[in-house]
């Protein structure tokens, strides 16, 4: 029962993943994963970054892209106002996370804008 309950989640976190490829085709769009503790392990939280507003060719767009995941990345994964250390942990490993699947993102986005 519990490894049902687990997986739900995790199936329908894939769902809306595959939902959102056909609308990146649309709307330049980075698709940022975190991951969130739950009572049976971990569970992806998922929020979309538009991109289409940014001019990706200049630095100052770049600068902008980078604070605008950071931004999505802290409200996804720093939630306690207070955190206890295990709570700074499962919120540090949530942004690595976050990160790892966000940059290459990021950096396929920029070479796209710039002709690459």
């Amino acid at each position: 029962m519990n490894k049902r309950i687990v997986a739900l989640p995790v199936l329908a976190a894939i769902g809306l993943v595959g939902l959102t490829i056909p609308a990146a085709a649309e709307e330049p769009e980075i698709v940022v994963t975190g991951k969130k503790k739950v009572p049976d392990g971990f569970e992806p939280v998922t929020q979309v970054v538009t991109i289409g507003d940014l001019d990706l060719t200049t630095a100052s767009g770049e600068r902008k892209l980078e604070k605008r995941v950071a931004k999505t990345i802290k409200k996804m994964c720093y939630i306690y106002t207070k955190p206890a250390r295990w709570q700074v942990k499962d919120s540090e490993d949530c942004s690595a996370y976050a990160w790892e699947g966000a940059r290459p993102q990021m950096d396929q986005a920029i070479a796209r804008a710039k002709g690459g």
